[in-house]
């Protein structure tokens, strides 16, 4: 289900044959009915309390795309697309923050998402809402072992890169990121990147605060990390 105008007009325009059919409230009519229009599918109104009960309490801004999830790709298929960047995501575990890292990642260019399968959620209405549309054009891989996948990454020639604020190295100072391709890790709030896939990683780096803010949320350093990266990309192509 793809909640918000954002979401559900990426589902259309994507993926217009996986969509069932539209819901929109009475008054948001008019305006599901001219999105729809293009993919041929039917408006039915509904109310905004059933809205909120489909969509598990995110925000539905009185319409919904209801259909088929986007498809899962497997690590070694996406690896073949030869990605300049990779996001590796760690044990998060909330859907607004990684529905919102998806979205930087699409928007600064990345060629995918790494999730383990055991431990982040699926494509849920509150994910699908926060990636405002990318979860339709951001390629993601579910994996079964997360430590193994790294080595898959080492082996098609990316640099792993983890994100940590205990690191010693700044992100942003020459040959933190010593080249593209590239994975950047994520670890979860509070955790962080586990041991087993720091050991997995190239090298840690971190974001210098510059104020009394110790941390950022994860999805704000998300998007600083991938600029970063895209700064190498944009470079590399000038």
């Amino acid at each position: 289900m793809a909640c918000g105008w954002h979401p559900a007009a990426a589902f259309l325009e994507a993926r217009p044959d996986d969509v069932d059919g539209v819901l929109a409230t009475r008054e948001n009519r008019d305006q599901a009915e001219h999105l729809a229009a293009a993919a041929g599918i039917r408006v039915e109104v509904s109310d905004a309390k059933s809205l909120g009960a489909l969509s598990g309490g995110a925000t539905h801004q009185g319409v919904a795309a209801i259909g088929r999830p986007p498809r899962m790709w497997d690590l070694d298929e996406l690896l073949a697309t030869k990605p300049e960047i990779l996001v590796v995501l760690d044990g998060l575990t909330d859907p607004r923050n990684i529905g919102a890292i998806m979205r930087s990642a699409e928007a600064t260019g990345a060629g995918g998402v790494v999730v383990a399968k055991d431990r982040a959620p699926g494509l849920t209405p509150a994910l699908v809402k926060a990636a405002a549309g990318a979860v339709e054009w951001l390629p993601i891989a579910r994996v079964t072992n997360l430590a193994r996948s790294l080595g898959q990454l080492h082996s098609a020639g990316l640099w792993v890169v983890g994100l940590d604020g205990d690191a010693t190295t700044d992100l942003g100072e020459p040959g933190a990121v010593p080249a593209l391709p590239a994975a950047l890790v994520l670890g979860a709030e509070g955790a962080g990147v586990r041991p087993l896939i720091q050991k997995g990683c190239d090298r840690m780096v971190r974001i210098p605060m510059g104020g009394r803010t110790e941390s950022l949320n994860v999805s704000v350093a998300a998007g600083i990390g991938l600029w970063e990266l895209s700064k190498l990309a944009r470079n590399a192509g000038s």
